[in-house]
Order: C-alpha cells, then structure tokens, then sequence
C-alpha cells in the first residue's frame, strides 16, 4: 500500500510525457528550423503559379498563390509564410532532391508574411506571394540568367504547447526560358535592364513519345469468338468519353500538331504516339457492343454482365485516332506493355513474339498505317540483362529505355549525377537509346494519380502524392526544359518518355506540349523524328557490358510463382493450340480460338498497373486463365456409355463416341488400353469436328469372358484430354479353338457324306446299312399299324 502513491505518480508522469509535446527552442525571428515539425500541424497548397514557364515576354513578376490548412489537433498561433529559391538546377539528379530533404540550398526570397495570428483546428486560411524575377531595390527571386529554379513556400508557426519551428513547405521547379526586362521606374532614373534570353549555341535534339494506353480491361479467359466481348469495368468508356484521360491525351496531341497551330511541323515532326496494341484490340472491340462484369475479379464463365455505355465513345475516339495517325509517326507499345524481364523468365520464344514484333502488326491492322518499327519501348522497368536477351533473340532493335540513374548518396564520391543519353550497343542485335529517368519520374507525377516509375532508384524517390498537382505539374515542365536550359549538359539528345499508363489530365497535357512548342521555336531544342533516332541508333559501335538484373531495386518485380504459372499455363495452350485446326463453315482456325488467352499472359504481366499490384492481379487473372484452359481440354472427351459391350464375333469392331465442345476441329489420337488376348488397331490421327463422331475401331479378341479396357484421348503430340473411360467388354467368341473344332466336324461330314456316295454309285450297300439291327422294327411297318389304331379309334 504504501508503494501505490509513487506507482501513481509516475502513471500520471508518463501519461502527461505522451500527452504533451516535446518543446523545441524557440527560433528567433520566425526563422525557419533545420528540419520540419514531426507533428502534422499546417499543410501547404499551392494552387497556381503565374507565369508557370518564364520567358523574355512574361510578366516579371512571380505569384503564387495556395492554401493553408491546419490539419492537427490543436489551435497554431504566429502563421507565417515565405518564398525560398535555390540555385538553378545542374544535374539530373538534382531533379528530384532539391525536392525533399535538405533545405540548405534555399535562400529567402522576402521575409515572412503573418498570414494568421492564430488558425483554430481545420481552419483554412489563403495566402498570395508575389514578387519580381529581379530588382534592385526590392525584394526578388534574384533571377538574371535563364535556368531551372527550385522553389520552395515555407510555413512557420507556433503550435499550442509547443515552439516556433517549419511546419511544413511545398516545393516546385520554376524554368526561366529567358528573363524579361525588368522596368524601373524610379523618380530619379527610368532605367530599362534589358532582357536574357537563353543560349540556343547548343539546341537538343528533341524526340518525344506521347502514350495512348491503359491497363488491360478485357476480361480474362474468354477465348477468341466469344461474343459479346465482356470488359472488368467500364472505366474505359469515361476514358474516351469528352474530358476523359485517353480523350484528353488524343485532343492534345491532335490541337498541338494541327496545321492551324503547328504550320512548320516542328511538333509533329519530334512527336510519336507510342499506342499500346491491347488497347486498340479492346476499344475496336467496344465499337461492336459489349458487356461488363457485375464484379470487378469475374471470369468470361461468370453470367452476371451489364451492358457497356461506351460503344459511341470508341467508335469517335477510334475515328480521331486513325485520322491523325495518317499524319504523324505512330509506334507500338509491347502488348499490354508486358514487362519484359518478367516475359524472358518466362521462356515462351512465341509469347514474347507477340509481345515485341507482333505488336506493330495489329497498330497496322486496326489503323490502317504502317507505324515506325525498329524500337522497343521498354516503359517503365529498368532495362536489365533479362530484357536485352529477350530482344536479342527477336532480331535487330533499338531499345528505349530509362538511363541508370542514382542519388548522390549511391554514386561514387558522392556527387549529383547526370543521366548518360548517349546510345549504348550491348548485343549485335540490340542497341538503347536512353532517357533521363529524372525527366520521366517528373512526367509520372502528373495528373491525379501520380507514381513514381519502378526504374527510379530509391535515393531518387521522393513523395509526390502529398504535393499539389500545380507544383507536379511545374515539376514536369521543369524537368522537361532543364537540358535545353543547361548547355553545359551533354549529351545533346533527349528523348522524353511519359510513363505508358500518363494519367495526365487536359491541362497537363496541353502545358506539356505548349512547353515542347516552347522549348522548339526558342531555339533550346530542335526536332528530332523517331526514325532518324532509331537510324542513327543503327550505326553504333562497340559493345557495353549488360546491364544489371533488377535485384536492387526489385519493386514491381514479378515474382517467380507468377512467372512460373504463366510458363505451365502457356505451355498447355500452344500444344492444345497446335491441335486445333480451322473450321470449314466459320473459317474459325484454332490460333485465332487460342488468341485472347495467350494475350491474358501478356495482360498478366503488364507494367501498366502500380508496381506495389501487379503481382496481385497477375495471379487473379492466371488463376481464371488457368481455369478455362483446363476446361478447353475437358471439352473433348470420349462419350461414356454407361454399360457394356457384347462382342458377337472376335473381330467384331468396338463402337466409341467422341465428343468435341469446341467450335473448331481437332486432332486427336486414341489409346486403348488393351488386356492380353485382345488386339486393337490403332486408327491413327483423328480429325474431330465440333460436336459428335461415332467411331469403331478394329478390334480382334482372342478369349470368351468379360473384360475391362481403358480409353483415353490424347492430342496429337500426347496431351491428356477430357477423362478417360473404362469400357466392360463381354466377348461370346471361342477364338482359335472354335475355329479348329469347327475345321474338324466339316472335316468328317464331308469323308461321311463322300463314303456313302461312293458305295451308291458302285452300288454297293454301305456297311452302315449292313451292320443295321436286324431286330430293328421297319419305320414304315411302324407308321402304317399306328394308322391302323386311328381309324380304329374313330
């Protein structure tokens, strides 16, 4: 008892320690600490920023405008605010780490501005910054050459309970293109400073692939002919619709490259639309009507459907973009983006075929134009070992794919690191063409669902989906503009590749290609085609060693059970697939049957969902892929009779009924699984047509009694299908003994029958009629007297 008041006390002691925060000291002058409040008390919004890109024309003053929100759980007093550049950008790298972490590098702009003497919780409260690119006697960013500026809006303020410190901050790119005349209009001078603009000694080769794809909606496991085609969802149809993402990213493209506002081609000549072909099979497929699952994860053999809403969606979409591919480069994507690390695991040469080269075919086929081939978009997987060999074996190419990039913590000596552009051969077949993966990850943080691309090293990742999509955005065109900006940077060549799956909205897209337009008529960059890329790529030299496996950085990697079912699943449906043969009445042939599933592999594997899902959904539609496979097999099979057969003869032939659920032909082959004494023979291949095939094979049985046989259907290079059967065979034959036995009785009768002929043609009795009974009663004698006896009776 005695010791209960101190237990109690430090109850209370630690109760107050959790409760309470821990009290920094104070910082004089608001002034911002080294390192942010670990409590989440204020976010910062940046809602716009004008000008976004700063050229000689521009208004020399830089506002921005956003949003404060106190999202902790108490009242923070003295909420101030101010505007903090750093000096331009001279890396790749630093891209994305003067992004986060350290601060040092920021230098005020202007001193804080109260904007709150006190935000109660979930208050919100505006703020507006605006101030000159220079001045001499003002406040300004400072700005007299042209760059890429980071810039950061940094939050003080004092919690309840606690100190002042940085509460928060939201930083972006701000790319100067060229600084603009900055007027001074002072009582005593009006002076004019004349603009910058920016070196264009060394413009950049430009060449940029704007992406048509999205992640696979088709419904897993419905083989080809299955109508209506049946979609997991309908997202598609809001995505084509007017104002959807696919719509979006078509009219941009379509506006930006359009004679009225590009009349030289400079845009159209450096752009490309990188189409993914699974997209084009599926919207082509909407134009017919279509169904979709009641349940996102439903199979094809799932009944519950609703009709699709898109049909008149992706016939105008579809339309739109086959008039503009008439006019501009068109390349495919791998099917369904299908990783290709993951596919050379696999270990499928025709799988990954119709991954790479047959892709082209079907953009040809559905578009009527012949795209640019030659390329490999490897997306957004780092190109490794595994994805060179793959491509090496399908014949020459030219891989696009992320340069190797790290962070300054992860490259020798520490230093920023910028992205090699140059070409790079590493196989007789196979040379790459780089992009910068500090560019790209910047492109993947538009729009509404940012990712950071799985290529990106993990030193280079920062949190994107915290920060507006203002600031992302001014990220993007940042990183976009930072090499023609930079003429020190080399080399001078940039391919910029979004990410395939760009859920850019309809400002981003226009911001980026009026920055591309920008860039291009300013002299920093010139416009460089596909194909001269891919040629000039051609006439590389020498040979790199491979690049390195993805075991560094293994996010969105595959995993082996995935890429180990997906090699079991295809291996059965290429031999079932080798046994199918065409349909005279539907012209149906058996690898148009085959098709879709083989394309669900493809869907399987695609990168265009988020590296942390993928091998989630991979296994779900393996899964239902799996199970149709396994069903196509059970659908031919021998009819089981239910009884048994009776043999009249040995050679009496055993009657069987085939039956085949598929719609096209098949060749199969019999196996009997005969006891001793039975001989089958063997009917060779069979072509099994849709439906029923009664059948007797040869058979010759050597024995009388009741037996069992086994039969089973095989395809013509010994895959199982449907269920074996066991017939109860009776045969009533005597076989050799009979035979014998009946030989000799015809023997006899015919030396009996020749005997008694020639005694009656020598006339001479036979001795079978003299050693007669003499007691005998004469048959006639016999008859007569019963006679007798009748007519008595009468």
């Amino acid at each position: 008892m005695i010791g209960l008041p101190a237990r109690l006390l430090a109850a209370v002691v630690a109760l107050l320690a959790a409760v309470l925060p821990i009290v920094e000291p104070a910082v004089a002058d608001a002034q911002p600490a080294t390192q942010p409040s670990p409590l989440p008390f204020l976010t910062v919004q940046i809602d716009s920023i004008t000008p976004d890109v700063v050229t000689t024309t521009s208004d020399p003053m830089v506002t921005v405008t956003g949003t404060i929100r106190n999202v902790g759980d108490r009242a923070v007093r003295d909420v101030v605010v101010r505007l903090e550049r750093a000096d331009p950008v001279a890396s790749s790298t630093a891209l994305r780490t003067d992004l986060a972490g350290n601060v040092d590098q920021f230098q005020p702009v202007a001193d804080f501005i109260t904007i709150a003497p006190e935000m109660a919780r979930g208050q919100n409260v505006p703020f507006r910054l605006s101030y000159p690119l220079r001045s001499a006697d003002h406040p300004s960013f400072d700005v007299s050459e042209p760059g890429v500026y980071p810039v950061m809006v940094n939050v003080n303020g004092t919690p309840d309970y606690g100190a002042p410190a940085r509460l928060d901050d939201s930083r972006f790119l701000l790319p100067v293109v060229g600084v603009p005349p900055d007027q001074q209009n002072d009582a005593a001078t009006d002076t004019v400073t004349s603009a910058v603009p920016p070196d264009t000694t060394r413009p950049v080769g430009l060449t940029m692939l704007w992406p048509l794809a999205d992640r696979p909606r088709l419904a897993a496991g419905a083989p080809g002919g299955t109508t209506p085609v049946r979609l997991i969802d309908d997202d598609l149809a809001t995505s084509l619709a007017p104002g959807g993402r696919l719509d979006s990213l078509l009219t941009a493209a379509d506006f930006a490259t359009s004679p009225q506002v590009d009349p030289g081609g400079e845009v159209t000549g450096g752009l490309c639309l990188a189409v993914d072909p699974d997209l084009l099979v599926t919207v082509n497929a909407m134009t017919n009507g279509y169904v979709v699952n009641d349940a996102a994860d439903a199979g094809p053999r799932t009944t519950p459907t609703h009709p699709g809403t898109g049909q008149q969606a992706a016939i105008g979409w579809l339309a739109r973009l086959k008039a503009l591919a008439q006019r501009m480069c068109v390349t495919a994507t791998p099917y369904a983006q299908a990783d290709l690390d993951a596919l050379h695991r696999v270990n499928d040469p025709a799988l990954a075929a119709a991954a790479t080269g047959g892709a082209a075919d079907v953009v040809d086929q559905i578009l009527g134009v012949a795209s640019t081939r030659g390329a490999t978009i490897v997306g957004d997987g780092p190109l490794t070992a595994a994805a060179v060999d793959l491509m090496s074996a399908q014949g020459p190419t030219v891989a696009l794919a992320a340069a190797n990039l790290t962070g300054p913590d992860e490259a020798d000596g520490g230093q920023p690191q910028t992205a090699d552009t140059a070409p790079v051969r590493y196989t007789p077949n196979v040379v790459t063409v780089p992009f910068d993966p500090a560019v790209g990850a910047a492109l993947a943080g538009m729009g509404t669902a940012p990712e950071s691309p799985s290529y990106l090293a993990p030193s280079l990742s920062i949190s994107v989906k915290q920060d507006s999509a203002i600031a992302r955005r001014q990220d993007a065109l940042g990183a976009l503009l930072w090499r023609g900006l930079d003429p020190d940077a080399s080399p001078r060549g940039q391919l910029i590749m979004p990410p395939l799956m760009w859920n850019a909205t309809a400002e981003d897209a226009e911001a980026v290609l009026t920055t591309v337009a920008t860039t291009i008529r300013s002299g920093l960059a010139a416009p460089r085609p596909l194909r001269a890329v891919l040629d000039e790529a051609a006439t590389v030299h020498g040979s790199a060693p491979p690049p390195a496996d993805n075991v560094g950085n293994p996010r969105g990697r595959f995993d082996d059970g995935v890429v180990s079912g997906i090699a079991a699943t295809t291996n059965r449906l290429r031999g079932l697939t080798d046994a199918l043969t065409t349909d005279d009445r539907t012209g149906l042939t058996g690898p148009q049957y085959t098709a879709p599933l083989r394309e669900d592999m493809l869907r399987a594997l695609s990168q265009s969902v988020p590296p942390d899902a993928r091998n989630g959904l991979a296994q779900q539609r393996l899964t239902t892929v799996g199970g149709t496979v396994e069903d196509l097999f059970k659908a031919v099979t021998i009819v089981n009779p239910g009884g048994s057969y009776t043999l009249a003869t040995e050679r009496s032939p055993l009657p069987l009924a085939l039956r085949n659920d598929l719609p096209v032909p098949i060749r199969v082959r019999l196996q009997i699984d005969a006891p001793p004494g039975m001989t089958v023979t063997d009917p060779g291949e069979i072509v099994l047509p849709p439906g029923f095939l009664p059948l007797k094979v040869p058979i010759e049985v050597h024995f009388t009694q009741r037996v069992a046989v086994d039969v089973s259907l095989r395809t013509v290079d010994g895959l199982s299908l449907g269920e074996p059967v066991r017939l109860s065979v009776h045969s009533n034959a005597y076989g050799k003994v009979l035979f014998f036995i009946t030989l000799t009785g015809g023997a006899v009768l015919v030396l009996l029958v020749g005997r008694r002929l020639w005694h009656r043609f020598r006339g001479q009795p036979d001795r079978a009629d003299l050693e007669a009974d003499p007691h005998r009663p004469d048959p006639i004698e016999v008859a007569l007297a019963y006679s007798d006896d009748e007519r008595r009776r009468r």
